[in-house]
């Protein structure tokens, strides 16, 4: 799908913010699909703007982004604005990072990530089934291993739009999975398992949407209850997915954590995942999922400091 250039607008993030840091994340963590292009200071990305694809390229000067638009056809004052918005909560501009920091202080280890990561927001945008996608996928299986998975899901299934000489891959939407066998998937994906997930999860969201942005306005339990009746959707999954203030641990993380917290590194991590949460949950407390991210982003440098076996 070839995208032309229609419109363009700025955004001021507040302080502290840093545009590489936000969008291009050093634990290679994307901003909208794996298959976005960073390069130079530029991302050229793209979201659903009422299921429509819309091209975005962006680049940040201090607290100043400036996003040019791309779509089909021209868009109205409302649909501009719209955009916006989305652009404007997928760079966290309201993220009390300056508060987060304060917190940080006094933690041996956030004290570390956030010198290091100085204005590197965590962004949120309004894509449950992306999310979910990368939820299913990332569960039980190496890295290397997801991100095979997706790539895969991404070229037959994506929707691929065009613009400013780029081609960008953006996730399918619930309705361009939800109507295939789970058969199909196995074999072109080669995604397992997980396909039969990825199909049913894909129809409940066509029967049931569901909005980040509706969910925050819940308490963080019941807005959790609720993306876990998506199926292939349990506690560590929704954790991800929601990104409020709750700690998805899994084995690996587990692991990380306690070596990094605790000074120890667990003989049976499954058995530890429930007391580790509930140990971060008491340390770190509203301020968990930003303190989860700025964690797993950091790691290399946290590894100079902190002895951590996974990571050798």
């Amino acid at each position: 799908m070839r995208l032309t250039e229609t419109s363009q607008f700025r955004l001021i993030i507040p302080e502290p913010f840093d545009f590489q840091l936000t969008v291009a994340k050093p634990a290679g963590w994307h901003w909208s699909t794996i298959k976005e292009v960073f390069k130079n200071g530029t991302l050229w990305s793209g979201v659903y703007l009422k299921d429509n694809p819309i091209g975005l390229k962006m680049s940040g000067t201090k607290r100043t982004v400036t996003v040019t638009i791309y779509s089909k056809s021209a868009l109205m004052p409302r649909e501009v604005n719209a955009l916006k918005a989305v652009v404007r909560s997928g760079l966290g501009a309201d993220e009390d990072l300056a508060g987060f920091y304060q917190f940080a202080k006094s933690d041996p280890v956030l004290s570390v990530t956030v010198k290091d990561l100085y204005g590197m927001r965590v962004g949120r945008l309004d894509d449950v089934f992306g999310r979910v996608i990368l939820a299913i996928l990332l569960q039980m299986v190496p890295l290397a291993r997801s991100n095979q998975m997706m790539t895969a899901l991404l070229e037959h299934y994506g929707i691929k739009i065009t613009f400013d000489r780029r081609e960008i891959i953006l996730w399918p939407r619930p309705k361009d999975i939800a109507r295939l066998a789970p058969e199909e998937l196995k074999v072109k994906a080669k995604v397992g398992y997980r396909a039969e997930r990825l199909v049913q999860a894909a129809q409940f969201l066509t029967e049931h949407p569901l909005s980040l942005h509706k969910l925050s306005t819940l308490s963080e339990d019941i807005a959790l209850k609720k993306l876990m009746e998506i199926p292939g959707v349990g506690e560590y999954s929704a954790g991800i997915i929601l990104g409020q203030t709750s700690v998805p641990i899994d084995v690996w993380s587990v692991v990380i954590m306690s070596e990094l917290l605790a000074v120890r590194t667990p003989q049976n991590p499954r058995q530890e995942i429930n007391t580790v949460t509930a140990k971060l949950k008491e340390r770190w407390g509203r301020w968990g999922w930003l303190a989860f991210v700025y964690v797993l982003n950091d790691l290399e440098n946290l590894a100079k400091t902190f002895k951590l076996s996974r990571l050798h």
